[in-house]
């Protein structure tokens, strides 16, 4: 049961980030739009951004939508595509019967001097209905799936064809949406009170708050769980409410990118910030992670470490992708992982203890061009450089201290005379081409057989794979991929770190064994 529940959390971690993918794209543009609206352009150029902004608008105010289709789409377990047309018209449903089920009761609030906000509804395409925001398209999401994953496969004979199979699906969750949008007019206003109070209570413990939030944050990573922590403080009312130029958003991410849309009224950032701050370690703590492991290797083997932590320090500080570079010493040593989300913690406090005001949810790129459409006087950026560099060399010299006092085997120092050597779960790639396998055969042996394989998917750096049968799965094998940065295994549940490349990776074990997503 444990395992179960275990990994249908990563599932579902595992879709919710799909479409958070897609909102770094949003934000890079909008931040564009914004800056070629600044009144030294040119007039054509100006309203060129104000086409690009409007845009992006429409994706920032519809983000239920974008939920409910991408979570859908990815727990279905086949017929992604049906389960995705399925999903939108379940939405489309749900902010019907909602919004008719308000009018006959009387419930439909009055729009006051701020719109319908505090009201505890809202207007979704055209629809006013119980302000549910982004949980209203997760619970959908979810709902289609688990009716599509178990009845999409029912067919019937003859005449009764055409009911069968995903129109099955459809067809029971007619029913299911009508009695869902009516009992959320009645449930969702005490949820919401509760989210409110959890929202406050966290909001209000200041610094605590911040520092539990930041260690678990990256305490988490490894299981794969982290998202759940920080998506919804930034997407959904768990992060704070804000009302902007007389639209109301909701989450960290969502109110910063409706400021960056408004920067030239903007004086102080929403105190929201303080949950779109993790790409601070992303930027420093990699590179004196980096620098750590490769100056702590045996003389003898630093070229070859570098040439293995250097491209994952850009990746991480760069593009804020993390896990390869994570996973180079988390295996090696839990206690520099635990170290790790520790300083993590103490580096967001401080810059929020100090004032900065920084948005920094991904890399190097997108926290460049996110804030500088803010004066430096509203982000204090210079903060962040300076907290930056001072944290950059305790974090060098801490991992530094531990490595060579407790003698962690970090990458370069697993030993001098191993053939085969494992650094941070990287196997060395000739012992692989010697062993005449490919990493497709490994991934089959490894993962028990292809009969043992019930799903494969991906995250942003991982492949996930569910087996049939838990006890058949070959560590030693899979550990000798020569694309791996680290093996997890959980129950039924076994990831394989790849990094960047796990999509294009995912894609050819599929399309080799014959599995279309579609």
């Amino acid at each position: 049961m444990k395992s179960k529940v275990s990994q249908t959390m990563q599932n579902f971690s595992r879709a919710v980030i799909i479409p958070v993918k897609f909102m770094a794209v949003m934000g890079l543009f909008l931040a564009v739009s914004v800056i070629l609206q600044l009144d030294f352009m040119p007039g054509g150029i100006q309203t060129f951004g104000g086409l690009i902004k409007t845009m992006m608008d429409a994706m920032l105010n519809n983000l239920a939508l974008i939920f409910c289709v991408g979570i859908a789409s990815s727990l279905a377990n086949k017929k992604k595509i049906e389960a995705a047309l399925i999903s939108l018209v379940a939405f489309l449903f749900f902010l019907a019967a909602n919004n008719a089920w308000l009018s006959l009761t009387d419930q439909l609030a009055e729009a006051g001097e701020m719109g319908l906000f505090g009201t505890g509804q809202g207007v979704v395409l055209g629809f006013q209905v119980v302000d549910m925001n982004v949980f209203l398209g997760m619970i959908v999401g979810c709902l289609v799936a688990f009716i599509h994953n178990r009845f999409s496969d029912k067919e019937f004979f003859d005449f009764l064809s055409i009911y069968g199979g995903s129109r099955l699906s459809f067809m029971i969750l007619i029913p299911v949406i009508l009695i869902l949008a009516v009992a959320m007019c009645y449930i969702w206003p005490v949820v919401n009170g509760w989210i409110s109070s959890l929202s406050g209570f966290i909001l209000t413990t200041g610094l605590l708050g911040v520092f539990i939030y930041s260690f678990g944050n990256r305490f988490l990573i490894p299981t794969g769980l982290h998202h759940l922590l920080w998506m919804p403080f930034c997407f959904t009312a768990l992060g704070g409410t804000a009302e902007i130029n007389g639209q109301i958003y909701y989450g960290a991410a969502n109110i910063f990118y409706a400021e960056m849309a408004n920067a030239g009224t903007i004086t102080a950032l929403d105190p929201s910030l303080r949950f779109a701050t993790f790409g601070f370690v992303k930027i420093f703590g990699s590179i004196a992670v980096s620098l750590a492991i490769i100056y702590s290797a045996h003389k003898k083997r630093k070229e070859e470490v570098k040439g293995m932590i250097l491209p994952s320090m850009v990746v991480a500080s760069v593009a804020g992708i993390t896990e390869p570079l994570d996973f180079s010493f988390l295996f090696a040593s839990p206690l520099l992982w635990l170290v790790h989300s520790v300083l993590t913690a103490v580096s967001e406090t401080v810059l929020w203890a100090i004032g900065a005001r920084t948005y920094m949810l991904y890399g190097l790129i997108d926290t460049v061009v996110s804030n500088s459409v803010f004066s430096p006087n509203v982000t204090k950026f210079h903060l962040v450089i300076i907290v930056g560099l001072i944290m950059s060399v305790v974090w060098f010299f801490v991992f530094v201290v531990l490595i060579k006092k407790l003698d962690i085997k970090t990458p370069g120092r697993e030993g001098e005379e191993s053939e085969l050597t494992n650094v941070g779960g990287e196997t060395d790639t000739r012992a692989v081409i010697d062993s005449g396998d490919s990493d497709f055969q490994l991934v089959i042996a490894g993962m028990g057989g292809k009969d043992n394989i019930e799903t494969i998917t991906n995250c942003f750096t991982r492949l996930r794979v569910t087996v049939k049968d838990e006890s058949l799965v070959d560590r030693t094998k899979l550990e000798q991929i020569s694309q791996q940065k680290g093996i997890v295994l959980n129950g039924a549940n076994v990831q394989v770190i790849i990094g960047m490349g796990v999509q294009g990776f995912k894609d050819d074990i599929c399309e080799k064994l014959g599995i279309v997503d579609a």
